[in-house]
């Protein structure tokens, strides 16, 4: 009797599982959401100059039509998502020169929830010779990264009856394997969170009542650091927190983290270096500090230090370093926390919302744990600075055209992609650093 076709579905993605470690990828790829290893860490051999003008210039730019989704970046090419009229675009470009090599699109049906901006929301996600998208509407797409040709589609929101939440759908999908897992929110049809096949598109498995948040899921590494079957993903939703196996969409445990009413979980979660995992939101809900297991989660510590609205912060050493406060609030600030006590060790005031990306130093000392934070405020102001205890000490600062940045930055090979919004004339600009 031959094997069913969902079986070798489920054997080849164990396999690909056993033998792949997401974390790896091409010398200085940006593939997606939060760079290669989605946490804001750059890839090791990423050092920023020691020195750069006062105003950089753009060594190319390209129309951004509409949304918030930034840039991911494979060897010399990266993938651009908006949407243009009636339509969502995908586009790969020579990240170089900025010359379009293939565009592909879709029916755009999102209709506009509370933001005026009706484009993608979505980090692409490069996984092999695949991109994955998702529209603001929740429409899953894959499309060959070689010429731009659809593979499959699903429209996960529209087929699950979930509803589109304040600002549509807005989590980036995370794959393990060939298991791409999205929080689709569709909790009346037990759909809250959905794995599908990355070879196909079809459903793997479906779980939880759980509304769609606006932060992604990540991965939580095996007690070995190594790809395995051990790992765990960490699904942040509306209310709470999942760690689900990501092979059977069993949950392993979960925690409440969020709050009734207008407001969203749009920071995901990070792992800190002693394996808690970090998370943070706005609207008088804070932060944690989780301790977890195969089998259990364990608050360890909370505040309010560091409370940011959408801005993922990263964690160098002991420090968590990021945006706390709101955009639409009028008030945010730069922080450094120590996230197991609670203790903020240095804050920098008067500060726009800033997203933060962790490079290595090719200058600084054993005592500087050798990294830097390429700081990005959402108005064009860019910092570096080292990632110490000693306060907001900026190495250089610069600054590109006066614009509003909400997307997230990628940084490649000492190139960095924007993309600037809320404006007829929203552009995609590279500089070179």
């Amino acid at each position: 009797m031959l094997p069913s076709r969902s079986f070798l579905v489920w054997a080849f993605a164990w396999l690909c599982v056993l033998i792949q470690d997401p974390r790896a990828c091409v010398w200085g790829d940006w593939p997606g959401l939060l760079g290669p290893r989605r946490d804001g860490h750059a890839s090791n051999e990423t050092k920023l100059p020691r020195t750069v003008p006062k105003e950089l210039a753009a060594a190319w730019e390209l129309p951004a039509g509409q949304g918030y989704a930034g840039a991911a970046i494979r060897g010399q090419h990266a993938v651009l998502y908006q949407r243009d009229g009636n339509e969502d675009v995908v586009r790969l470009v020579d990240v170089t020169n900025g010359k379009v090599l293939w565009r592909t699109a879709f029916p755009a049906s999102y209709r506009q929830g509370i933001d005026e901006d009706k484009g993608p929301r979505s980090v692409p996600l490069i996984v092999d010779e695949q991109v994955l998208l998702q529209s603001a509407s929740g429409a899953i797409h894959c499309v060959s990264m070689t010429d731009g040709k659809t593979r499959w589609s699903r429209d996960l929101r529209k087929e699950y009856g979930a509803e589109d939440g304040y600002f549509g759908a807005g989590n980036s999908p995370l794959v393990s394997g060939v298991i791409v897992i999205v929080n689709v929110g569709a909790k009346k049809s037990n759909a809250g969170i959905v794995a599908l096949s990355l070879l196909d598109g079809s459903t793997f498995w479906q779980a939880t009542n759980a509304d769609a948040g606006y932060a992604s899921p990540i991965l939580y590494p095996s007690a070995d650091g190594n790809a395995g079957t051990s790992q765990i993903a960490i699904v942040p939703t509306r209310l709470t927190t999942y760690g689900m196996d990501p092979m059977t969409g069993r949950v392993l445990w979960e925690y409440p983290f969020g709050q009734r009413g207008p407001t969203v979980n749009a920071a995901t979660p990070i792992v800190m270096k002693n394996g808690h995992v970090f998370q943070t939101s706005s609207y008088g809900i804070g932060y944690v500090s989780v301790e977890v297991g195969p089998a259990e989660a364990k608050v360890v510590q909370q505040g309010d230090a560091l409370a940011s609205q959408y801005a993922t912060p990263v964690s160098v050493g002991d420090y968590v370093f990021g945006s706390d406060g709101r955009e639409d609030a009028g008030y945010s600030k730069y922080r450094c926390l120590q996230p197991d006590t609670g203790k903020l060790i240095w804050e920098e005031i008067a500060m726009p919302i800033c997203h933060t990306i962790a490079t290595k130093s090719a200058a600084a000392t054993e005592a500087e744990n050798g990294s830097e934070l390429l700081i990005m405020g959402i108005d064009g102001r860019i910092w570096l600075v080292p990632a110490t205890d000693r306060g907001f000490q900026p190495i250089w600062q610069t600054r590109i055209p006066m614009g509003k940045y909400r997307a997230l930055p990628a940084l490649s090979n000492n190139r960095l992609l924007v993309r600037s919004s809320l404006s007829s004339d929203a552009k995609w600009l590279c500089f070179e650093l």
